[in-house]
Order: C-alpha cells, then sequence, then structure tokens
C-alpha cells in the first residue's frame, strides 16, 4: 500500500487553493535574476522554510534560476524542529502531498541509506516538520511536469564519526542529476528565542553575523561553518544540514552565489524578533562542452 505523508502547512505557511499557491510560487520564481547564475552544473542550492509571506521571495530567486536544469533527485537536507533525534532521519513514505499533488520519494536512495545504519527511517519525525514540505510546491512549479522524486532527511546536531559516515554514503548518490538542497534559516534574534547577543545596531549586526556563516558556505567549507556555528553561537537552524551536504564534497574550481538575503525584521522595521532568509548556489564551476575560457559559445 502506498503510504502518502500528508500536508500539514496549507491554509498556514502557504495557500492552500492550488491555483492561488501555483500563482504564488510563480511570482516568486520570476523573481530569479539570470545574470547571478554561478558557471557549471548545480550541485548544492540553499533556501530558507519560514512561511511563504516572510521567506518565498527569497526562496524564489534560488528556484527560478533552476528551471531548466534537468534534475531526476532532490536531496532535501533540513533540520529537526520538533523531534528530538540520534541520527539523521528518513521518511518511508512513498510520496509527499502539497495541494498541487504527490512529490514521489525516491525509495530505492532512502533504502539504500537506511541499509548503511546511519540514517534511520523515523517518520514520526516527519510528520509534523514544516523544513521540507516548505519546498516542495517550489519544486513542483521550479520542474513542472517533472518533479524530481526526493530523499527527504532530517538532520540533528551529529558527532564528527556520525557526519563523516553520513557524508560518505550521501555522496554516493550524488550524481550528475541529483541536487543537494539545504532547507535552512538563519540567525533568529530576539528574547523569544533566546538569542539576544547584541543590542544596539541590531539590523547591521544581525547581517554581520549572518555573512560569516554564509561565506563559509559559499567557500564549501563545513568544518569553518560548524566552527562558525561553535564561536558565534549563531541561531542558524540547518547549520548541520549544511555542513553535512559540504562534506558530501564540493569539486575543485567550485563556484558559488548568494542569491538573496532579507530578513523578517525587515518588512516593518521592527527587529526585536527576526530571523533571517539567504538562498544560495554552488556549482561544480565547469563550463559546458565548447564554450571558450572567459567566453560564451
Amino acid at each position: 500500500m502506498t503510504v502518502v505523508r500528508p500536508a500539514v502547512l496549507p491554509g498556514a505557511w502557504y495557500p492552500a487553493d492550488p491555483a492561488a499557491l501555483a500563482r504564488t510560487v510563480d511570482g516568486f520564481l520570476a523573481g530569479a535574476d539570470p545574470d547571478t547564475l554561478p558557471v557549471g552544473r548545480p550541485r548544492v542550492g540553499v533556501a530558507p522554510h519560514a512561511g511563504y509571506a516572510w521567506s518565498g521571495p527569497v526562496a524564489g530567486r534560488l528556484y527560478g534560476l533552476l528551471t531548466a536544469v534537468p534534475v531526476r533527485r532532490l536531496v532535501i537536507l533540513a533540520p529537526n524542529h520538533r523531534v528530538r533525534l540520534g541520527r539523521p532521519a528518513l521518511s518511508g513514505a512513498a510520496a509527499f502531498a502539497t495541494p498541487l499533488g504527490p512529490v514521489l520519494v525516491d525509495t530505492d536512495a532512502v533504502a539504500r541509506l537506511a541499509a548503511g545504519g546511519t540514517f534511520a527511517v523515523d517518520d514520526q519525525s516527519h510528520r509534523d516538520e514544516h523544513a521540507i514540505e516548505i519546498q516542495l510546491p517550489l519544486a513542483q512549479r521550479c520542474w513542472q511536469g517533472s518533479c524530481p522524486a526526493i530523499v527527504p532527511v532530517l538532520v540533528p546536531r551529529l558527532e564528527a564519526a556520525q557526519r563523516a559516515a553520513a557524508a560518505a554514503q550521501l555522496a554516493e548518490l550524488c550524481d550528475a542529476d541529483t541536487l543537494l538542497l539545504v532547507s535552512t534559516d538563519l540567525t533568529h534574534y530576539g528574547a523569544g528565542y533566546g538569542f539576544v547577543p547584541f543590542n544596539t545596531d541590531i539590523p547591521a549586526a544581525i547581517e554581520r553575523l549572518d555573512t560569516g556563516a554564509l561565506l563559509r558556505l559559499l567557500a564549501g567549507d563545513g568544518p569553518g561553518l560548524l566552527d562558525y556555528g561553535r564561536q558565534t553561537g549563531i541561531t542558524m537552524c540547518g547549520l548541520e544540514a549544511a555542513a553535512l551536504a559540504l562534506g558530501c564534497g564540493v569539486p575543485p574550481g567550485h563556484q558559488a552565489a548568494l542569491l538573496g538575503y532579507a530578513r523578517s525584521g525587515d518588512r516593518d522595521q521592527d527587529y526585536r524578533m527576526s530571523v533571517s532568509y539567504a538562498a544560495a548556489l554552488l556549482t561544480d564551476g565547469a563550463s559546458p562542452p565548447g564554450t571558450p575560457a572567459g567566453g560564451t559559445p
């Protein structure tokens, strides 16, 4: 029997009506700037996971660049917000539902990962988690009619040996038709988040804190990102997911671009409670065949 993980966010985090959802997402995708696309095959994408009213425009700046990129498998690495985990958690579902229809799970890839013992199949942890579901309508409208099968992974805080083992297994999946997608928000600032390391010039201080993480991410420096997290205490919920993605191997000569950045506090200039959002893309840096160095075909 096919097991479908039901959508839990429609009507709250994004529109429940399929037509309204499609229009909303298409508007986000239209905001992408083709001039920001780095050279080469996309390897790792980064997108935020708040409600669409807050982070949708930023997420669209990534997905809108991928509409012409053929992707067969989308490995979504996300934090676990609601359930404590000891290992990265896979889903045993055959599909994830959204108002736009089901998104298939690459069950063969899930089985391969689960067989290694580093990953666990834990549907309870996926039941109410938003960080993967929020990406799916964006993927469905990005790759209309050919949405890639997903490998949904929730990534808790890991020991170094766990992280290395998980990265090695994921690297075996990372063929030319696979894209790693890190679902993460950046700094969660405010007393409600238990994070108030500064109380003057807050917008600039938040941006400086975020920039430190983003520079390490764009450099493909997973260990550096982890060290930055330990040194600063940055409340970047997908820091472990990002470090795991980078640990799968960023190729030498990779290119990277920050595609979008915003803080929730920007909407009304109230930063007492603010969450930061970024979109980014890392590619292998390789020019298409027939492209002269430094030029176009």
